[in-house]
């Protein structure tokens, strides 16, 4: 058995997963990409899993990974097994990361951010500096990528990346001792998860992930990148942006603009949250997303 994979068989069914971070309340942005991946899910008749990324404890606002969950209740969303916790999953990372160190496929970097080119990707300045211990002190440990990798996402097309021109060499355990989203992401999504649906502007991300997930000798699963959420400013909605959460007052209303929102079809009148799942989810249709990058809202 690959020691890079938990299980050697791909599931048997579709699985898709919503993961967002627990760093503010599920505004419109995030809802977007939520209705897609459940939709895109059901509609294979699959299992849909929702995911907590809590690696990132500095960025955590407390109570809000309850409040996502309960406003996805409140939207009518079920998803299949308990709710999965990345912060619950740092064996497997450690263990990932390990079949990398065993096959020198990392090394220790001290670079720090204000010494690096902005911008740009990183310049491979510690590629000779070998990582024999884990963990290390004031060091973070980046992977060496090289080579083309491409996929057909189903949203935006066709998407190559030359990981030596676009990506470089990606962090995969931080400075601070915490493990990079690149790697808890690629490998949490190779292990179980058939189908990712998710914004845009994780896309640039993929080339990283998929890099990574090459590396760990496992398999990637199919992407869709749907459009990103701008509000009157040009701005991305975002938690960081404050961007206001999803009114749980009205679920119908918000649920038929995301799906609107999405490029779907009108649906028939629906008088409740049962109705608008039973006619969404044989209604959708991947190929009716907008290709486009970003939309206004």
């Amino acid at each position: 058995m690959n020691p890079g994979r938990q299980d050697d068989h791909l599931p048997a069914v579709a699985v898709g997963r919503f993961a967002p971070s627990p760093t503010g309340l599920l505004h419109l942005g995030s809802l977007l990409a939520a209705l897609a991946s459940y939709c895109d899910t059901r509609s294979r008749q699959g299992l849909w899993q929702l995911r907590i990324d809590d690696i990132d404890g500095p960025r955590s606002m407390p109570g809000s990974a309850d409040a996502i969950q309960k406003t996805l209740e409140a939207l009518g969303f079920e998803w299949d097994g308990p709710v999965l916790w990345q912060g619950r999953r740092l064996d497997r990372y450690r263990e990932a990361l390990q079949y990398l160190i065993d096959r020198d496929l990392v090394f220790a970097c001290n670079c720090s951010r204000k010494s690096l080119p902005r911008g740009e990707i990183y310049p491979g300045r510690c590629r000779d500096h070998t990582v024999d211990t884990f963990p290390l002190e004031d060091h973070a440990i980046r992977v060496r990528l090289s080579g083309i990798v491409a996929f057909n996402d189903a949203v935006q097309g066709p998407q190559t990346f030359d990981l030596s021109q676009d990506v470089g060499d990606s962090i995969v355990w931080r400075r601070d001792g915490l493990v990079s989203y690149a790697l808890a992401c690629a490998v949490d999504d190779a292990d179980k998860v058939t189908h990712v649906v998710r914004g845009a502007d994780l896309l640039a991300g993929t080339g990283a992930q998929l890099g990574i997930i090459k590396a760990l000798d496992l398999t990637p699963p199919e992407y869709a990148h749907v459009p990103v959420a701008m509000d009157a400013n040009g701005d991305k909605l975002s938690k960081h942006s404050q961007a206001c959460p999803v009114d749980e007052s009205d679920p119908l209303e918000i649920l038929q603009r995301a799906w609107q929102l999405l490029g779907q079809q009108p649906l028939p009148e629906t008088g409740s949250l049962a109705d608008f799942w039973q006619r969404a989810i044989p209604a959708w249709q991947m190929n009716r997303v907008p290709r486009t990058r970003q939309m206004s809202v």
